[in-house]
């Protein structure tokens, strides 16, 4: 009756579970160092091998000698070369009847090129202006200080200002060609400092010449004894301008200055020596007929192709001539009532003399 005698004894408890609350100790954990393995004992080298060790390393510090690749520096641009034409390339433009000049005979001639050995025999300038850019720029200075007048109030900046070769310059050869006593002095010191054997005077109002005797008597018998003439007897406006290049690239805007028969001169200053191109002289269309006025009932003022009305056709490129600029071909002369011309779309020069 074992389950009886179970049932009948007392059951014997576990003392209670006392939890203490007191810290614990910290214990203090020591690191396991591996060990190190003892070095190998130091080699001993004599004088031979501590002396084949060291032409080792200085051999492998010596530097490789740079490889034959090709340069990465950019090749410098070619020197920049405008196209042009010559004059008998370019068709004549047909100007419709609406816009011609009335009972004005049809144009017959139009610009050419003339040499400034032609111009001054043996004076040996062709060359001199070809070659010689220092003698070119002295000349730009030569007008400023020779012609140039400016107003008595502008002050000392004013004139430094419009006299800067940057700057266009505007100035009258009719006043030299009426009066025998200038002798334009800068210009010929410019000659002779680069031995061309042209006084100043001769040099100016040969230029001047070209401009020639024309009908504009014709036209305005009124005026005639405005014109200056120069020392040939021809007539002119007598007005000179050193036209600045622009920067950029421009459209044309196609205009007579006055509108009269009259030759304009134009002496090219080229960007360079040698230069042989387009981009110098001004842009020219040649005329089947003279222009009507666009201001006005008679001619006089400028005449701008853009403003008739009712608008005219536009001028396609094929009409457009660039004279060419080169050995001599250094001057352009063109009647103005024959033609339409521009600032050049793009222009390649150090400046450009323009005598009416």
């Amino acid at each position: 009756m074992v389950c009886a005698s179970l049932a009948a004894a007392p059951l014997a408890l576990a003392p209670p579970l006392v939890v203490s609350h007191a810290p614990l100790a910290r214990t203090r954990i020591t690191p396991i160092v591996p060990l190190r393995a003892a070095p190998p004992p130091l080699m001993q080298l004599d004088d031979d091998a501590i002396a084949q060790k060291m032409a080792a390393m200085r051999k492998k510090k010596k530097r490789r000698p740079p490889s034959a690749s090709p340069s990465t520096a950019p090749a410098a641009p070619a020197p920049l070369i405008l196209p042009g034409a010559e004059t008998s390339d370019i068709p004549v433009f047909p100007v419709p009847p609406n816009l011609r000049l009335p009972n004005a005979p049809a144009c017959a001639t139009h610009g050419r090129h003339v040499a400034l050995d032609e111009l001054f025999p043996g004076a040996g300038l062709g060359e001199a202006w070809d070659t010689n850019a220092a003698l070119r720029t002295a000349l730009r200075r030569a007008l400023r200080a020779d012609l140039f007048e400016p107003p008595t109030t502008w002050s000392e900046v004013q004139v430094r200002a419009a006299t800067e070769l940057s700057s266009a310059c505007m100035v009258s050869w009719g006043a030299v060609a009426a009066d025998e006593t200038r002798a334009c002095a800068a210009f010929g010191e410019a000659l002779a400092a680069h031995g061309i054997g042209l006084a100043g005077r001769e040099f100016l109002l040969g230029l001047a010449s070209l401009c020639g005797e024309h009908d504009f008597c014709a036209v305005d018998p009124a005026r005639a004894h405005e014109r200056p003439r120069t020392s040939s007897g021809a007539l002119g406006h007598g007005s000179l301008i050193d036209i600045v290049p622009l920067a950029r690239q421009v459209q044309h805007s196609w205009h007579q200055d006055v509108g009269t028969p009259g030759l304009t001169v134009l002496l090219g200053f080229p960007p360079r020596d040698r230069y042989a191109g387009g981009g110098v002289f001004s842009s020219h269309v040649k005329l089947s007929h003279p222009l009507r006025p666009t201001h006005g009932e008679a001619h006089g003022a400028v005449v701008e192709y853009e403003r008739f009305e009712p608008p005219p056709p536009q001028i396609a490129d094929e009409y457009v001539l660039r004279p060419l600029y080169g050995r001599g071909r250094e001057i352009w002369v063109s009647d103005d009532s024959c033609h339409l011309h521009s600032t050049p779309d793009r222009q390649c020069r150090e400046g450009l003399w323009r005598f009416m």
